[in-house]
Parts: structure tokens; C-alpha cells; sequence
């Protein structure tokens, strides 16, 4: 029996009996950083909204703009730069992905289809090289759904193989190493609206850390209100897919809009950020942020609050 053979071997009996949180973690970490499905999620919807989950010092409203498609928007300060990048069919060839723990830079090619062909994915520390099986396109035309070929990633000198499966409410990612041994499992819950955009609703995960979920709760017109993480949770009442409300594990904001619709504060117990623009054809390009907190009964500056200038300009 061949290696791929024995890997959907492999895969079928896990996806019938996934393991418990109560059985043995291999003593090496798992090399697997992140999950494909939730980036794909985003390179196929082709939308970059925000999240409750994401940096709070990112501009809520840093990669919208006043054109319908603008092909690429760049945000910077003076330590993080961030693209978002389209070809001529809108989608998405250069974007972040927010994460947990930091973001990651994702680079993505399509075929003349829509189906994705290769990606990039690095860190400041480590980068992957992704390649797709022809057709790649789940839940799209050319979808027959059940196992799709391996997905191929190689990463410094070690290679991985990810197998997906498709049904028609969930998606499962298998990781697997060179030698054939499992090293993660993923399986998402999938609804679809009339637009035949796929969102994920939950994560369920099996990886050297045992067994955990994430769960996405969305609000009327489809933004994510809410993300449940193990230990916390993240939430905010949005309007025009912006945050009035934003609740963390140690933070809560009431944000403020102005009648152009530009983030004129966010407020806290203790400190009130005010913004200042520079605009340019309806988009703003400069913001800078002025920190004010209470002093002897007076509002007065508080620099060390302030965590500066944000810079953005788009093609």
C-alpha cells in the first residue's frame, strides 16, 4: 500500500473516531502554526473585515476604503507595515491574517478559475510554501466534495502533506509529516448564505495540546460579533460593520464615529484616545492619536498612553 494510500487510511478512521482530550500528546511540539481552512476562508470570501479577535492598536477601519475594490491599501507606523493587495478580478493576492498570538503575511495565487494554486505564509521568524491540488475550490462549481488531493507544504527543510474533506456542513484539515505520522487535526463547522459564501462557524481541534474549540457567533448582517477561545472571549456591537462596543479579557471600549464616518475616539475607564485625520479623495491616509486620561479633576494629555501615527495610502 502506498504512503498516500495509508494517509486517507489514516484520515477516514480518524475523521469517524477523532481522538479525546484524554489520549496521549506526542513529547515533540507540533510544527503546525495555523489552520488552512480559516485562511482560506478569507482568500475565497475575498473580504478582510474586522474582527473582535484582532491587535487593539489596529485601525478598525485601516483596510476599508470609500471605492468599491481599491487594489491595494497599505497601513503602516513606524513598526508594523501591513498590505492588502488585489489583482484585476478583486481578489485578494497579499493580506493579514490575524491570529492569536501575532499575524501572519499571506500571499496567494489563483487560477483563471478562482481556485487557489500556491500561497505564502510567513512570520517574522518562519515561512511556508503551499501548493494546492488542481481545482482546489471548496464548495465552489468544480467541487465534487468528499478528499481532495494533498496540499503540499514545505517549511525550512521539512515537508507536510494536509489533506482536506468536504461536506456539506463541515471541512476537516489533516496535517501529516514526511513519515506519515498525524500531527493535527482540524474539523469546521461551515454555514453558507444566499451568496454561496462560506463562513466558519467553530473550530474543533486535536493537536499536541489535546482538544479545544473556537467559536464564531455572527450578528444580523453577517459580521462577527463574537469569538469564544478556550480561556476568553471577544466581543463588540458593531454598526456598518465598525464597532460601537468592543469587550476583551482585560479591556472594554466604547468607540466613537463622526458624521464622515472616521473613528473620532475610543474610551476607556481610565483613558480617552482622540484621533486627528489627513484625508485624501474620502479616505483618510494620516491619523495620529492623542492619549487623555483624568489628572487632579482635569482631562490632560497622557504621551505615554499615545501609541502614534498611523499612515495608509491605496491604488
Amino acid at each position: 500500500m502506498s504512503k498516500a494510500h495509508i494517509c486517507f487510511l489514516i484520515f477516514f478512521i480518524f475523521l469517524l473516531f477523532p481522538v479525546s482530550s484524554q489520549d496521549s500528546a506526542p513529547e515533540d511540539p507540533s510544527p503546525v502554526d495555523f489552520f488552512l481552512v480559516s485562511v482560506i476562508e478569507t482568500a475565497f470570501s475575498g473580504n478582510l473585515h474586522w474582527r473582535p479577535d484582532w491587535p487593539v492598536d489596529i485601525p478598525p477601519d485601516g483596510f476599508s476604503s470609500s471605492n468599491l475594490t481599491p487594489q491595494i491599501i497599505e497601513l503602516n507606523n513606524e513598526t508594523q507595515n501591513f498590505v492588502v493587495k488585489r489583482d484585476s478580478e478583486g481578489r485578494l493576492v497579499e493580506f493579514p491574517f490575524f491570529t492569536e498570538n501575532g499575524y501572519l503575511k499571506v500571499e496567494a495565487s489563483y487560477a483563471e478559475t478562482g481556485a487557489l494554486k500556491k500561497m505564502n505564509v510567513s512570520t517574522e521568524e518562519k515561512n511556508w510554501n503551499i501548493t494546492f491540488p488542481d481545482n482546489f475550490l471548496p464548495y465552489g462549481d468544480l467541487s465534487f466534495g468528499g478528499s481532495f488531493p494533498a496540499i503540499t507544504v514545505s517549511s525550512d527543510d521539512s515537508d507536510f502533506y494536509v489533506f482536506i474533506f468536504e461536506s456539506s456542513e463541515f471541512l476537516t484539515e489533516t496535517w501529516y509529516d514526511s513519515e506519515s505520522n498525524m500531527l493535527a487535526y482540524c474539523k469546521a463547522q461551515i454555514f453558507r448564505g444566499n451568496d454561496s459564501i462560506w463562513r466558519i462557524r467553530s473550530l474543533q481541534i486535536h493537536d499536541e495540546s489535546g482538544f479545544r474549540f473556537q467559536d464564531y457567533y455572527f450578528d444580523s448582517y453577517g459580521n462577527i460579533s463574537e469569538v469564544r477561545f478556550p480561556d476568553k472571549a471577544f466581543s463588540a456591537y458593531l454598526r456598518d460593520s465598525f464597532p460601537l462596543y468592543w469587550r476583551g479579557p482585560d479591556f472594554q471600549f466604547e468607540l466613537q464615529w463622526d458624521a464622515q464616518g472616521l473613528l473620532s475616539a475610543i474610551k476607556t475607564e481610565e483613558i480617552e484616545y482622540r484621533y486627528e485625520y489627513e484625508t485624501a479623495e474620502g479616505n483618510w491616509v494620516k491619523r495620529q492619536e492623542t492619549a487623555v486620561g483624568s489628572q487632579f479633576g482635569l482631562l490632560t494629555p497622557q504621551p505615554s498612553y499615545s501609541r502614534g501615527i498611523w499612515h495608509r495610502h491605496g491604488d
